[in-house]
């Protein structure tokens, strides 16, 4: 009796340990590759809402069959960023149980997961404020004395990847800076278009899914100084800027930024005696904001 009783539990457990690591075929993909079939169905055990995680070409994707039939299965994305990487006919393996990733696979193989599914391509708009310090400047026609530069600013941005770790962004800020010298105040305003191209580390396990980032940036736009009884506009270009900052995601539409950065400004403005005065000042700049995914 207690041999029969073995030899039914090993009839139980022989279905689902036998397909539990198995190569299958993708037999279709759906034009948003949010979506495909394989040749196994209701017949091998799949039955709708069971998830499986499929592998090939060293990346991993979890799944959840929607539609079943005898011999065939649709299976869902389950990652609703993350597509179908590979092409119809691929062979894939499949894994029945539903564990998580890193269970299944060496630590190795969850970093490429993470790597090509969870950080594809995407756009954003970036929001965010800072305060500037200036380090040091020279004025032409004025000699060297002690000054004192501080101010704040608001930014908006457009970034899109263009691959796991490289982005690129466009944008204008908004600045107003005041400047303080012995017995007198000038403020400066200052509208520019910028650009950055931005390179992302990878994710480090104490910082859960945040990422560090290094950047270079140019800007060119307008700037203006007043004092009393003077103003004088002209041309301000940002020559090579270099930042540094860590990317903390919030949700999955939703990440917190913050960044430090050396900027290097050079303005041409104008006097009211029709010389032209060159600003060059180098400004320590530090801010966080917010980026929305669509």
């Amino acid at each position: 009796m207690r041999l029969h009783h073995i030899l039914f539990l090993f009839l139980l457990v022989l279905p689902a340990w036998s397909y539990a690591y198995e190569l299958v075929s993708l037999q279709g993909i759906s034009n948003s590759k949010k979506s495909f079939i394989t040749r196994k169905g209701k017949r091998q055990g799949i039955f709708p809402g069971m998830t499986a995680t499929f592998m090939a070409n060293d990346v991993s994707l979890l799944a959840r069959a929607v539609s079943v039939s005898g011999n065939f299965a649709q299976w869902q994305v389950i990652n609703e960023d993350a597509i179908v990487p590979w092409e119809k006919g691929t062979l894939v393996t499949w894994y029945s149980p539903e564990e998580y990733l890193w269970t299944l696979q060496p630590e190795k193989e969850r970093q490429k997961y993470i790597k090509s599914q969870s950080m594809l391509p995407r756009k954003s708009f970036v929001f965010k404020g800072a305060l500037s310090r200036g380090i040091n400047e020279s004025v032409s026609g004025v000699e060297a004395q002690e000054t004192r530069r501080g101010g704040f600013m608001g930014e908006v941005y457009f970034e899109k990847f263009l691959t796991h770790s490289l982005s690129f962004d466009a944008g204008v800020r908004l600045e107003r800076e005041i400047v303080n010298y012995t017995g007198v105040s000038f403020s400066t305003t200052r509208s520019l278009l910028i650009g950055d191209l931005l390179y992302y580390f990878n994710a480090f396990d104490v910082l859960e899914e945040g990422r560090f980032y290094i950047g270079a940036g140019f800007g060119y736009g307008l700037s203006r100084t007043t004092s009393s009884g003077l103003a004088q506009t002209g041309p301000v270009g940002l020559l090579p800027g270099v930042k540094l900052g860590i990317n903390l995601p919030l949700s999955t539409d939703w990440d917190f930024l913050f960044d430090t950065a050396f900027e290097s400004l050079q303005t041409k403005e104008e006097q009211d005696d029709g010389r032209n005065q060159t600003t060059t000042q180098t400004n320590l700049k530090a801010g966080f904001g917010l980026r929305r995914y669509y």
